[in-house]
């Protein structure tokens, strides 16, 4: 098995268990962990086109909260139960594990580098989920007209 079809396993698997534990029911535990797979999938193929870490996240961010969006709908369920399953591979967790370590260890380059790149994540998908907010906004607007 490739490691990118392993890292897309671990990312539908982590999803659905963060839909058992906000209690989900049913295909909805299936449709988080579909979310979280299809945006980490959807991450490693922009990384491998772009390089980097801002671009890939935001993009996938993006593709996280338009799913959320379109799931909720179809489920009549609330977009935010979705879109935090389905960002759940996105979380910048070890980067920052990895910065704190270096913290406490007084490694002041892994304190850098791992904090700086948490921060650019962080900054990346919360970017990505403003801009399918934005645009889910004047959508409804231009709906109601």
């Amino acid at each position: 098995m490739s490691e990118m079809l392993i890292q897309i396993i671990s990312a539908f698997l982590g999803s659905v268990g963060f839909a058992v534990f906000f209690r989900m029911k049913g295909q909805q535990i299936l449709l988080a962990g579909m979310g979280g797979a299809l945006t980490w999938a959807l991450y490693l193929i922009l990384e491998g086109q772009y390089g980097g870490m801002f671009v890939p996240n935001v993009f996938a961010a993006i593709f996280a909260g338009i799913y959320a969006e379109i799931m909720a709908r179809v489920n009549k369920a609330p977009a935010t139960i979705f879109i935090t399953t389905s960002a759940v591979p996105l979380v910048p967790g070890g980067r920052l594990y990895y910065s704190m370590a270096g913290l406490v260890n007084d490694d002041k380059a892994a304190f850098t580098e791992n904090g700086e790149a948490a921060v650019t994540i962080a900054l990346a998908v919360s970017l990505g989920f403003v801009i399918v907010a934005l645009g889910s906004k004047y959508l409804n607007i231009l709906r109601q007209r």
